[in-house]
C-alpha cells in the first residue's frame, strides 16, 4: 500500500473572546474563504462534511475529496475525523480553545493520510517521487497553508474585535 502522510501542530493567541473565536472556526465557509487549497466544503447527509482540496505537488496538480465527520468531545474543542468507511483520503483536525485574560489560545493539530494500492493511483507522476519525498513536500505545503490561514484568522478576528470595542 502506498501512503502519503502529513501532520501539523501549532498554536496561536488571538486577542478576541473565546466564544467569537470558536464560532469563527465552527463556520466552515471561513476555511474556504481563508485557507489556500480548499476549493469547497459541502455538507452531506449523515453529518458528513466533504472537503475538496486542490494543490500543486512536485509531480503536478492533485485534487482530493476528504469526507469527515464532527467528533468533538467537549465544548472547548472542535474536532473532525475521517468519515466512517473512508479508507483513502483521511483528514483529522482538532482545535482546542483556552481563554487567557480576554484573549484566546488556539491549539491546532492536523493529520492527513492518503492511501492508495499503488503510487500512480494517486497521480501518474507520484511513482517517481516515493512516499517519503512526497510526504515531506505535502507536509511543507500544508504547514505553510495553515500558518498563512492562521495569520489571516488572527488579523480578521482581532480587527473585528477592535472595531467592536471602539463602537461600544
Amino acid at each position: 500500500m502506498f501512503r502519503v502522510r502529513s501532520s501539523c501542530k501549532t498554536q496561536l493567541e488571538i486577542e478576541a473572546p473565546v466564544s467569537k473565536v470558536r464560532d469563527f472556526f465552527r463556520n466552515l465557509s471561513n476555511f474556504t474563504d481563508l485557507l489556500g487549497g480548499v476549493d469547497n466544503i459541502r455538507r452531506e447527509s449523515g453529518g458528513i462534511a466533504r472537503w475538496t482540496i486542490a494543490t500543486d505537488t512536485p509531480v503536478g496538480r492533485v485534487r482530493l475529496s476528504l469526507p469527515v465527520r464532527e467528533t468533538s468531545p467537549r465544548a472547548d474543542v472542535i474536532e473532525w475525523s475521517p468519515a466512517i468507511n473512508e479508507n483513502q483520503n483521511l483528514l483529522r483536525y482538532q482545535l482546542k480553545f483556552e481563554e487567557r485574560n480576554g484573549a484566546t489560545l488556539v491549539r491546532v493539530s492536523q493529520q492527513v493520510e492518503l492511501r492508495r494500492n499503488r503510487a500512480w493511483d494517486l497521480h501518474p507522476g507520484v511513482g517517481l517521487m516515493g512516499e517519503a519525498r512526497l510526504s515531506a513536500a505535502l507536509e511543507r505545503r500544508i504547514n505553510e497553508a495553515i500558518e498563512t490561514f492562521l495569520s489571516r484568522v488572527k488579523e480578521k478576528l482581532e480587527s473585528d474585535d477592535a472595531g467592536t470595542k471602539r463602537a461600544s
